[in-house]
């Protein structure tokens, strides 16, 4: 008997399971085999469609993504806004920065997104790195491993920020459970 070859979502575990923080639900995710797709970005125009797990408020301090008045970021606004961002998110950048610098060659790696609409990405992983990347004249390539989950907060909790009015109160149901369940 052949040995079955692992799902793209095992492969997605594997890969990515240990490093996403973000609220993504991988008990769905995997019981219900959403798709995976890979995106190969190679330009910083292609990075214009990526959005960081990071926001920023009105009084242009970084806020927690469940905060009232946080706005995501698009990756390609991080070197304007990186002196609004922590200290310690601000070095981790400036250290790839530094890294990618001092490599020769293309620079390779995968990163974890979510689909938006209108062909954008939600990074879940891997932020530091792509930030730099819109830092450098270097020659690049990143895989984006793209889930193509449902557009619901059940889904992944930070698509809160491109939801309707009406979805976004599904939110404050799903977080009103949760608290229950503590």
């Amino acid at each position: 008997m052949a040995k079955q070859q692992p799902t793209q979502q095992a492969l997605f575990a594997e890969k990515f399971r240990d490093d996403i923080r973000v609220g993504l639900n991988w008990d769905r995710f995997l019981r219900e085999q959403w798709p995976v797709e890979k995106i190969v970005i190679r330009s910083v125009a292609g990075l214009k469609r990526c959005f960081v797990p990071w926001y920023i408020g009105p009084d242009g301090k970084e806020l927690a993504y469940n905060m009232k008045d946080a706005v995501p970021m698009r990756l390609t606004d991080v070197p304007k806004a990186i002196d609004l961002l922590h200290d310690e998110r601000t070095t981790d950048i400036k250290l790839k920065v530094r890294e990618f610098k001092e490599s020769t060659g293309n620079i390779c790696f995968e990163a974890p997104t979510y689909a938006l609409r209108r062909n954008q990405y939600f990074v879940m992983d891997r932020n530091h790195r792509l930030s730099a990347l819109t830092m450098l004249p270097s020659r690049f390539e990143v895989t984006l491993w793209n889930i193509r989950g449902p557009f619901e907060l059940d889904g992944l909790l930070d698509l809160y920020h491109w939801l309707s009015p009406k979805q976004r109160l599904q939110k404050a149901t799903l977080l009103q459970k949760a608290h229950q369940d503590d």
